[in-house]
């Protein structure tokens, strides 16, 4: 059984029904937000080796990764993100 994404789930009679879509549900947007996360990043002024918000090389690695700011910017952002956040 398939159910769209914004589905009542309450009116599923069945209770095994009702929590393997939610557990479904659930899991589909558990893997969105990893794809977002690791999804390459852009950015018009990045120019493929240097942050984009110091102007730093960026380490091999984290070019392979599709990163565009060096560790140390990513953290700041981060740091900020997460207080914001709240």
């Amino acid at each position: 059984m398939t159910l769209e994404k914004n589905e009542n789930y309450f009116e599923l009679t069945d209770e095994n029904d009702r929590a393997s879509a939610i557990e479904t549900q659930f899991n589909e947007d558990a893997l969105e937000q990893a794809r977002r996360r690791t999804a390459p990043e852009t950015s018009p002024d990045f120019d493929g080796v240097h942050c984009i918000d110091c102007g730093e090389s960026i380490v091999a690695a984290r070019l392979k990764l599709g990163k565009i700011r060096c560790i140390d910017c990513q953290t700041i952002l981060e740091k900020q993100n997460r207080f914001f956040a709240q």
